[in-house]
């Protein structure tokens, strides 16, 4: 821990690890950095308490904290590392302070009971896994300056039905919302202009969805196990229709408005 001396010094104080098992944690003022992994697997602590000093929390910083349920990331901090929270079971609330543009792999992977999530107006990428196998989850305001929504992002994410994803989107990488078994709804904005494999498998209430018009193909296994699907509206510039894209659907081929000379893969409906 930093000395008062080295609480007022220039240089930046690194809290590099914390063994002790206290319930609640005040991390002194000075404190600019949480180490890599400085209170990973900690199942003592219920509540930290961050210093206004802070700028950044590293990879796995508080990864494994089974019993944490309340921390307060301040308005200072701009950088959060991949695994940041990562299986922090009983956290049920997160605000992310403005300035934060990336969320890294799996930084809230796994956290059972988290509800409720405020991302800042700043983001621009929801990195791979970042809320994967949340189960709590069930509704995200994607802030309009997301660009990116990253492989796996909201896997298993079973109880998220509430998304309105935003005009600045570019990119949706593969799996990224596969087995969100409670969407229904799914408007994709024409600012995206690549949707990845098996993005929606196993969305089993999805029913409707509208993709870019621009987009030219639609992806290996994209709505796979979709068993509810029953409008799929496409734009004039698809092209081709991979493998398995509507496999398990219950749609086929001439439930669809597809283009003319839109090519489809054989077992694009099986």
């Amino acid at each position: 821990m930093p000395t008062e001396e080295s609480e007022r010094s220039p240089f930046l104080v690194t809290l590099e690890k914390y063994d002790g098992d206290d319930a609640v944690v005040n991390v002194p003022a000075g404190i600019v950095k949480i180490g890599r992994r400085a209170f990973a697997n900690n199942r003592y602590i219920h509540e930290i308490v961050l210093p206004e000093s802070l700028r950044e929390i590293d990879e796995d910083a508080f990864s494994a904290c089974v019993n944490l349920e309340r921390i307060e990331i301040p308005k200072s901090v701009s950088v959060i590392g991949a695994g940041a929270f990562k299986g922090c079971w009983r956290l049920e609330s997160i605000e992310i302070p403005e300035g934060v543009t990336e969320l890294g792999t799996k930084t809230f992977a796994r956290c059972r009971t988290l509800k409720e999530v405020t991302l800042p107006t700043t983001l621009t990428s929801i990195g791979d896994a970042c809320f994967q196998h949340n189960g709590a989850l069930e509704s995200l305001a994607f802030p309009a300056s997301l660009e990116r929504v990253g492989e796996s992002a909201f896997y298993n994410c079973q109880k998220l039905s509430g998304i309105e994803l935003p005009n600045s989107l570019e990119v949706i990488e593969n799996e990224a919302f596969r087995n969100c078994a409670s969407l229904v709804d799914v408007v994709v904005p024409d600012s995206v202009g690549w949707i990845g494999q098996r993005c929606f498998k196993d969305c089993t209430s999805l029913a409707t969805v509208s993709l870019p018009k621009q987009l030219d193909y639609l992806e290996e296994g994209m709505f796979m196990g979709c068993t509810s699907l029953d409008a799929v509206m496409v734009g004039e510039e698809l092209t081709h229709v991979e493998p398995k894209a509507f496999s398990g659907t219950g749609l086929a081929q001439d439930d669809l408005s597809l283009p003319e000379g839109c090519t489809v893969d054989v077992t694009a409906f099986d």
